[in-house]
């Protein structure tokens, strides 16, 4: 073999070497991020559950308010990552807000994105109704209710009558599906009998007056819940990605040498 071609191998072993350095870096950065947050998921979970079955106890009792009703036109909140590097996590994501606007057909309203991913992506869409990027790096209660803010003004100025929200769904360390739900309207099961049911609940003052308030902190807590699953199953496609691509360079040293 040629001194030139020697030189050339040794210079593709030093290159992926140091772009393996930084593969296992990020990896490790995720994997800290990932501990740190997935510890407050069930915290996060238990909130959401509790809230709809506050709600459902609620909304059951034949109440009357334009949020339970359905009809109209929906838009898409598709939530996205701010990040790169975390393989088909944002693609999955993106790919499955345009096969629930396909499925909604004349009835799509448009769509609002969280995360500079998903802007990059639907940007110049005309059918996107808003965006929002570098919104947060860890969800908290206080961002979630700021979007539902969002929301009840698109609905007020009557832009869109429903939502569909696309987010990802945390399974485990190695599986996170790209998942949608209605929001809006708000449809809840009657509640299950088990510990904690009564079907002669008294409310003071009236429900009707603060109405408003149950719903919004039930679209709060679903959104908030959504978030929390996304970014969690965010930091887990990036360290696996990395992970992947950490043994795919030293795979590619172990070839060269």
């Amino acid at each position: 073999m040629s001194k030139g071609r020697l030189r050339q191998i040794q210079r593709r072993i030093q290159s992926t070497g140091s772009i393996m350095q930084i593969t296992r870096a990020m990896e490790m950065v995720a994997r800290a991020k990932v501990q740190k947050v997935e510890k407050q998921l069930a915290a996060v979970r238990r909130f959401e559950q509790e809230v709809t079955r506050i709600v459902s106890h609620i909304v059951t009792q034949g109440i009357d308010h334009p949020l339970l009703k359905p009809g109209g036109k929906k838009a898409i909140l598709v939530l996205t990552s701010d990040m790169g590097l975390c393989g088909a996590f944002n693609t999955d994501l993106m790919k499955k807000a345009e096969d629930e606007a396909s499925s909604l057909a004349d009835e799509f309203a448009g769509y609002m994105v969280v995360g500079a991913r998903g802007a990059a992506h639907f940007r110049k869409d005309p059918k996107t109704l808003m965006i929002l990027e570098k919104l947060y790096d860890v969800p908290d209660f206080a961002t979630a209710e700021r979007l539902v803010d969002r929301i009840l003004e698109g609905l007020e100025n009557e832009t869109f009558q429903g939502l569909k929200v696309v987010h990802s769904k945390f399974r485990s360390a190695l599986i996170q599906r790209a998942s949608s739900y209605d929001l809006i309207p708000v449809t809840i099961c009657e509640p299950e009998k088990g510990e904690g049911y009564r079907k002669d609940w008294e409310f003071e003052p009236e429900v009707e007056e603060h109405m408003d308030r149950y719903l919004f902190l039930y679209l709060a807590a679903k959104l908030f819940s959504s978030m929390f699953e996304t970014k969690v199953s965010e930091f887990y496609a990036r360290m696996n990605a990395m992970k992947n691509a950490t043994e795919n360079a030293e795979e590619v040293i172990r070839r060269l040498t």
